[in-house]
């Protein structure tokens, strides 16, 4: 590996790097908060730095408390979202969300984020409609660290396969990480028809 990234891999400030942009991507999804922990992953693999346990430690409190932030913001706009359902079909979609978080709440915060925008958009949508803090808490904390620990493993087994030729490694590894986002839009997709079914009836008169 180049002597350039042995340095910054060794940096303590890569950490606190890294928590930033994980808790940033909650409110600014344009952030490469999966980028930055696979790639300090496949730093990881050839340097030994960042600790592999510390990454993901820093990875999951981040986005921890980004997703939180989110969700805050979007209990705080609870009253004027609902101020400014008029329109039926505004009702009948906030009725929707509001139905599918609540039944099916886990599953939606803890597999949302590997969709563009899903993390941010859950996290907001589950304050609006009133979700459970305490239980968004609970969820939230699981999702972060299955995607903390995945993105870093992610990561260091790409480096692993490509020691001392670190490029390659992130790219083996964005590879992957790119076709687990890409799964999960594909489930999302046969997924859909039966939800826009279900959000179909909640709006019909």
């Amino acid at each position: 590996m180049p002597h350039y990234l042995q340095a910054v891999a060794a940096s303590p400030w890569v950490l606190a790097l890294v928590f930033v942009v994980a808790g940033l991507d909650a409110l600014l999804p344009f952030m490469p908060s999966e980028s930055t922990v696979v790639a300090c992953g496949v730093a990881a693999a050839s340097t030994g730095r960042p600790n592999l346990a510390l990454l993901v430690a820093a990875a999951s409190a981040g986005a921890y408390l980004g997703d939180q932030a989110s969700f805050r913001i979007g209990r705080r706009s609870t009253g004027s979202v609902e101020a400014r359902l008029s329109h039926r079909r505004a009702q009948a979609l906030h009725a929707w969300v509001h139905r599918l978080l609540h039944s099916r709440g886990g599953l939606v915060i803890v597999f949302a984020r590997y969709l563009p925008g899903g993390r941010s958009t859950t996290a907001l949508a589950a304050g609006v409609v009133g979700y459970p803090a305490a239980r968004f808490g609970w969820y939230t904390a699981v999702g972060v660290v299955v995607w903390a620990i995945e993105s870093a493993l992610i990561g260091y087994f790409g480096g692993r396969v490509f020691e001392g030729h670190p490029i390659l490694g992130f790219l083996l590894a964005g590879a992957v990480a790119l076709g687990v986002s890409g799964l999960a839009v594909l489930i999302q997709h046969v997924a859909s028809p039966a939800a826009e079914e279900e959000r179909e009836s909640v709006s019909a008169p």
